[in-house]
């Protein structure tokens, strides 16, 4: 009988010298590196300290040597402007002489002095090496003529008051009114200044001449060459305006010129014939009304 795994006493004896192996595995075994300590001692330290300050010295006096020097002083200063008047005040605020040198030169306070003329809404400064401070100005545009405390005032559209017009110069603005003399509330009465007026069209705005802004819920228009004032709704402006062109001159042949119309109502409208004393006031010619 043949066994396939005899007893032990069966088996053949193992030749002598043959090697018995035994595997770990197949990977390599890691290797160990020896890591030195880098040791810091207070010398080394002192002489970091030492050399960071020599950098900073030398840049500081690099610098200090830059801002002395006549070499960076402005020489120019360039401003560009829609108008000639704005540029040449600007010129005087931003005048070289004062500025001293360009690195030194604090660009943000400089700023802020241009932006304090009136005409100015925003300035953008740069420098320009080596001696030189470019300005680029954008202005305010007039937007109406303000009556306020017996003088008319040229203002932007923010408020600004940008200055008195020329005694007889037609600006073709249109001008603001208020029983108060703008005393009071005065940003918001712009505001529906230019809500009322911003609609309108070029041809329409050029017609108008003064708005009152006194109630802020019912504004009222004069057109230029009429006695007659419009009372408007602020959210119909425009389109109230347009209904009143249109319908004028039917309104007007059943009793004359009109002393005001008030179209603020969505279902009629309010208007009155002008009194007779101010009727013939009207109808005289301009040698007898003198």
């Amino acid at each position: 009988m043949a066994y396939l795994n005899p007893p032990f006493r069966f088996r053949p004896p193992a030749v002598a010298g043959e090697p018995a192996l035994f595997q770990r595995g197949l990977e390599k075994a890691p290797v160990k590196k020896i890591q030195r300590t880098l040791v810091v001692r207070p010398g080394h330290i002192v002489l970091f300290f030492l050399l960071v300050a020599a950098v900073f010295l030398g840049l500081a006096k690099a610098y200090l040597l830059l801002i002395t020097t006549s070499e960076f002083d402005v020489q120019t200063t360039r401003v560009e402007s829609k108008h000639e008047f704005v540029a040449g005040d600007i010129r005087a605020l931003a005048d070289p002489s004062k500025l001293g040198n360009l690195l030194a030169l604090d660009l943000g306070r400089l700023k802020n002095l241009v932006e304090s003329h009136p005409w100015v809404r925003e300035a953008r400064l740069r420098k320009v090496f080596p001696s030189e401070v470019r300005i680029e100005i954008a202005e305010r545009e007039p937007a109406a003529v303000l009556r306020a405390g017996g003088d008319d005032l040229v203002v932007a559209e923010d408020g600004v008051v940008l200055g008195r017009p020329a005694d007889g110069a037609d600006l073709g603005l249109p001008l603001l009114l208020d029983a108060g003399g703008f005393g009071d509330r005065y940003h918001e009465k712009l505001r529906l200044a230019w809500q009322c007026l911003r609609p309108l069209t070029a041809a329409e705005l050029a017609a108008v001449e003064s708005l009152d802004v006194s109630r802020l819920d019912s504004p009222s228009l004069v057109l230029k060459g009429q006695p007659t004032r419009i009372i408007l709704c602020p959210e119909r402006f425009s389109r109230e305006l347009r209904e009143y062109i249109a319908n004028k001159e039917a309104w007007e042949s059943q009793g004359g010129p009109l002393e005001y119309v008030d179209l603020r109502f969505d279902d009629r409208v309010y208007f009155k014939p002008l009194p007779r004393m101010e009727l013939a006031a009207l109808n005289l010619p301009k040698e007898e009304a003198e």
